[in-house]
């Protein structure tokens, strides 16, 4: 006969299963948690500037490789002291804290500078912008310099020209060979200058951190055009030299209605610009010139708006650190009423394309990072809700292969408030980026102090009221009307 089971050892077994149990869904639990990435999302106006009601929209960013706890950002932000020179946002703990440094040339009372890039130098503290003078009643651009961008000293000019619109820098310092420890720096812009309607252009320094660089421009259009590309042409550099870079290539543009249609163009360059013939060697199989048309006869309304945000055509472009063969991109089509995202990758150094790996619907501003590990970062704003309480939701999706996505939603703000000062609203793009395993970018929202409107949490350096969701101003007691601010963001895990 078997023996009998006391209660005793019958307790003590169930107390051991319920251990088990809890011990495995501790497990789970911790590892959820550990792969979960942190968050640091801050507001970057200054507390001393807790009374400013600014319209502080396209913002963009740049961390130091050198020190990565310095970085640069830059929004229309006007100079508090309205002098001649626009502000740069610095910050020199990692994002935690921000000052205001007023050294970019050209400034006005409104939005400070025009369009700006920003970009380090990847072997020194050297600051590289592109920026369009807030002072010219053209379009004239300014490719910018600091040695020393924490001081007082005036961003250097290197390039000052008219009729030029959205540049877009990016830099590679050269690791290895006879030009081991140049800068070459690309900017990629609009130029209305270019013969034949050929506009989209990348201005190009190979030893850009020399006394006086030599700059050429490279006219990347290779196709008949209405006379002109959309705005954005964007290069992204690889450690290992090859280049990359897409652009808007218009193909038909109504002037009165603002509708058109345009092709997504993706360039290549093997040896980083040095050849005769730049960006030429990725050849469509069809047309057989330099530039794969990924999409063709896609959609746009330059004169269109969502929400109160404009439209018009955004492109982005990145390479994959880790291996050159590896391209993504993301272009705005629309579709009706919709104003669609669609997020493509090639394996092949841009040859051949997936299909998309995100659509987005009602959504712009995309940005594109990819890290070290070789994971995707994709930023972007889409227009949610019905129209009566429409929002503007802010996410960063994260992938490691392009099917299994991590979602974080930074903000989620009313899209009616406040009312528009002048376009763009939020802005013609964010910003992201990667270094090492982290990721940096920026983006612009409305600044109601409440804690549902960023879900993954939020730091204000201005003054501010959660309870009574009310900004505060300098005195920390009289209200202060909502804007737009730029928010940093940091994600690390």
């Amino acid at each position: 006969m078997p023996a009998k089971k006391s209660k005793k050892a019958s307790s003590s077994a169930s107390k051991s299963k319920k251990t088990t149990k809890s011990a495995k869904a501790s497990k789970k639990k911790a590892a959820k948690k550990a792969a979960t990435p942190a968050v640091l999302l801050v507001n970057i106006i200054p507390r001393s500037l807790s009374g400013e009601t600014n319209q502080d929209s396209e913002p963009t960013i740049a961390v130091n490789p050198a020190n990565p706890l310095q970085i640069v950002a830059t929004a229309f932000t006007p100079d508090p002291q309205q002098g001649q020179f626009a502000p740069i946002y610095i910050s020199q703990d990692g994002g935690n804290t921000w000052t205001l440094n007023s050294i970019v040339p050209g400034a006005n009372n409104r939005t400070g500078t025009g369009d700006i890039t920003v970009k380090f130098s990847k072997s020194s503290n050297v600051l590289y912008a592109g920026i369009l003078r807030g002072d010219s009643k053209t379009t004239r651009m300014n490719i910018l310099r600091a040695k020393n961008f924490m001081s007082s000293t005036p961003m250097e000019i290197l390039v000052d020209r008219k009729g030029v619109d959205q540049p877009y820098v990016q830099v590679a310092t050269v690791a290895n060979g006879p030009d081991k420890g140049k800068d070459r720096l690309y900017v990629g812009n609009n130029d209305f200058d270019a013969d034949d309607g050929a506009t989209a252009t990348i201005d190009q320094s190979l030893n850009a951190a020399s006394t006086t660089p030599d700059f050429k421009k490279i006219r990347v259009e290779s196709r008949e055009t209405p006379g002109q590309d959309g705005p954005p042409a964007r290069p992204s550099i690889h450690p290992d030299g090859t280049a990359y870079a897409i652009y808007h290539s218009w193909r038909t543009y109504n002037d009165q209605s603002g509708e058109g249609t345009a092709d997504i163009v993706v360039l290549r360059d093997d040896n980083g610009g040095t050849g005769a013939k730049p960006f030429s060697d990725l050849i469509d199989p069809l047309d057989h010139k330099a530039g794969v048309r990924v999409a063709q006869g896609t959609k746009f309304n330059f004169n269109g708006f969502l929400g109160l945000q404009r439209t018009g055509g955004d492109v982005a472009l990145v390479v994959d650190p880790s291996n050159s063969d590896i391209v993504y991109i993301a272009y705005n089509d629309d579709h009706g009423a919709d104003y669609v995202l669609h997020l493509l990758r090639s394996k092949d150094r841009g040859k051949t394309w997936s299909t998309d790996l995100r659509t987005i619907r009602n959504a712009l501003n995309p940005g594109l990072a990819v890290n070290d590990a070789g994971k995707l970062g994709f930023l972007y704003q889409q227009l949610s809700g019905p129209a009566a309480a429409q929002r503007w939701v802010t996410k960063l999706e994260l992938t490691t292969n392009g099917t299994s996505w991590t979602t974080l939603t930074l903000a989620t703000t009313p899209a009616d408030t406040p009312t528009a000062r002048f376009d763009p609203y939020l802005g013609d793009y964010a910003h992201l980026m990667a270094l090492g395993r982290d990721f940096y970018g920026i983006f612009s929202a409305n600044n109601t102090p409440r804690k549902q409107n960023f879900p993954s949490g939020v730091v204000y350096q201005r003054n501010a009221n959660w309870t009574t969701s009310t900004l505060l101003d300098v005195n920390n007691t009289s209200p202060v009307k909502v804007s737009i601010d730029p928010f940093f963001l940091k994600v690390t895990g």
